[in-house]
């Protein structure tokens, strides 16, 4: 019995001077994790004006802040707080801006920002600047890859650009060449050889153009 105990002693006690170790290594890989997020958390502010960022000298657009939620560690919801943020202008002799109405002063670009909660957005203005759409790419494509993704840049006369593929209409002419959608930012497919023109209209009325040809 003596013996036995003898033997069982030793791994008893190393048991127990393993066993707060382990205990600390634990606690360790816990709060080397971190704390569990709040939800909802605001991960940032986004500004979306209503059409595209360009006018004239006296001119004015309507620009709707976007706060930017995530509410569960997959999902994520936006809200309008364009009457909660704090509105700031890069340039007031070019843009000045309040309640998130953007007034042109005088020729130029100039940023548009909104802060809110710690977290802020911006976009750039141009105001009393000459303009042109441009698209791209000019091909000439394949059938064999059907897929295109067109854009429209605008240019302005002090060198600035700026990609306006979501806020264009988007067409084709003659159809049945390349099936464009609309609505989705220059997307396109090939579906027959030919020679067609792809068109894309912002709302007030300026568009840009492109002969493209589509070979086997």
């Amino acid at each position: 019995m003596k013996d036995v105990a003898t033997k069982i002693f030793p791994f008893v006690l190393s048991v127990a001077l393993l066993l707060p170790l382990l205990t600390l290594s634990a606690c360790d890989s816990v709060n080397k994790a971190g704390p569990t997020p709040k939800y909802p958390l605001l991960v940032g502010v986004t500004l979306k004006p209503h059409s595209v960022p360009a006018i004239a000298v006296d001119g004015t657009l309507q620009v709707n802040a976007s706060a930017q939620y995530q509410v569960s560690a997959t999902e994520f919801t936006e809200k309008d707080v364009t009457s909660s943020v704090a509105w700031d202008t890069s340039s007031a002799a070019v843009a000045t801006v309040s309640k998130g109405v953007v007034t042109g002063t005088g020729t130029g670009s100039a940023s548009i920002s909104a802060a809110f909660e710690g977290k802020s957005g911006s976009m750039k203005v141009f105001v009393g600047l000459t303009h042109y759409i441009d698209i791209s790419p000019p091909g000439p494509f394949s059938l064999a890859t059907p897929s295109i993704t067109f854009v429209a840049t605008e240019h302005f006369s002090d060198g600035s650009t700026l990609d306006v593929s979501d806020l264009a209409f988007w067409t084709t002419s003659p159809g049945g060449i390349i099936d464009m959608y609309p609505l989705l930012s220059g997307d396109a497919t090939t579906v027959a050889t030919g020679t067609t023109t792809v068109t894309a209209t912002l709302d007030a009325g300026e568009a840009g153009s492109l002969d493209v040809t589509v070979g086997p």
